[in-house]
């Protein structure tokens, strides 16, 4: 059974600045989210604004949807498309309707209008295949903008936590000097400590509103509108991949080796359809175009599967990591418990336990982001042209 990240996330009651929260199914066994480290501290799984009002929920596909209807080059290569499809009608129509020399029998300017329809087609297709590939390209960016809040999320949840503790430890150490038993140093260390906590929080929501503002500029929503991210990740084992044969799969789908080809398909035409008036020097350099354009096909195909072998040992290093990260936050989660039964009979301060459920709060939220990472890995490792 795979953790679900980020499950039982604290909610402080001085985190009025906190536009997020969420609260996760959390494995049998451990402990309940019902045990609260104190009075101040809450789970829920509402996403509320800093007013407390609830936010309005936004799902993945939705957010892909409103960008692309917001995109310029998804609207501009469905244009293009349209345009060289009629260019294509046309060009098909001058091939049927080739003026007869009576004389001699024979089509006028056929070859030109041969020329003509071959590269109109070239252009067609090459043009539906922009097109698809815009849309690859607004989804994974939507992608990553939507999951990038989860991650400024997380932040300002560590910082509204490492402040709690601040200021506790601010308390003690106010106490203790006031009776003597601690440095005006130490004391002000505390403060200080307290204090850079504060401002953390404080870069954090301006960081987690700057996320949320780059999501609504591709959706084409106002800055400073929030949404409840219902879609959050929840890591799942990657598929084993025979990556050599997966390579040759997508080197017959990638556009951008598409794109390398059409450059040979059109260089030949040139040499086929050359016109000699225009002397035989020009013959070579288009026959040299032709070499040219594949030798960087070869050499776009041998970058292209390199990358991916490089994307896809990252992949097998992420698995790892998160197989690494169950492991502690197993440990985390046992030691959590263990010291909450000793803070229910008081054999230990508030402070340890406090200490002990941020170590597992920042487990589960770094399995979280490394299942992001992961999600946004498979979708390069199958779509990489997106990228």
């Amino acid at each position: 059974m795979k953790q679900k990240a980020a499950a039982v996330l604290l909610v402080l009651s001085f985190s009025t600045g906190l536009v997020t929260t969420v609260q996760a199914d959390s494995p049998s066994g451990s402990m309940s989210a019902n045990m609260s480290v104190n009075s101040s501290a809450a789970a829920t799984s509402k996403t509320s604004s800093v007013t407390g009002q609830a936010l309005p929920p936004l799902t993945l596909k939705q957010a892909v949807e409103w960008a692309q209807t917001n995109s310029y080059n998804t609207r501009t290569a469905e244009r293009d498309v349209e345009r060289r499809r009629l260019e294509l009608k046309n060009a098909e129509k001058e091939l049927g309707n080739s003026p007869i020399d009576y004389i001699d029998n024979e089509y006028v300017d056929n070859e030109t209008s041969w020329r003509n329809y071959s590269s109109s087609t070239l252009s067609y297709l090459a043009s539906k295949k922009q097109a698809q590939y815009a849309k690859d390209q607004i989804y994974f960016n939507v992608m990553k903008s939507y999951q990038s809040v989860f991650v400024a999320e997380n932040q300002v949840k560590n910082d509204l936590e490492t402040l709690e503790i601040a200021q506790v430890e601010e308390k003690i150490a106010l106490a203790k000097f006031a009776r003597g038993k601690l440095s005006e140093y130490a004391k002000n260390e505390s403060t200080q400590a307290r204090v850079q906590a504060e401002q953390a929080v404080e870069q954090g929501k301006i960081a987690l509103q700057k996320s949320r503002d780059a999501l609504n500029f591709l959706m084409g929503q106002p800055n400073g509108t929030a949404y409840e991210m219902v879609d959050r990740p929840v890591y799942k084992e990657p598929k084993k991949l025979d990556i050599e044969l997966h390579i040759q799969q997508l080197t017959d789908m990638n556009p951008n080796l598409w794109k390398l080809e059409d450059s040979i398909k059109t260089s030949e035409l040139n040499v086929r359809y050359f016109d000699f008036n225009n002397g035989a020097g020009a013959y070579d350099l288009a026959k040299m175009d032709v070499d040219t354009a594949k030798e960087e096909l070869a050499k776009g195909q041998k970058d292209f599967a390199e990358s991916l072998r490089n994307l896809y040992a990252t992949v097998k290093e992420n698995q790892k990591k998160y197989v690494q990260l169950e492991e502690s936050l197993r440990t985390a989660k046992e030691a959590l418990e263990l010291s909450h039964k000793k803070w229910a009979r008081g054999l230990i301060i508030e402070m340890e336990l406090k200490n002990n459920q941020l170590k597992v709060n920042q487990i589960e939220r770094q399995m979280e982001e490394l299942a992001i990472e992961l999600d946004q890995n498979e979708f390069t490792l199958n779509k990489p042209w997106s990228t």
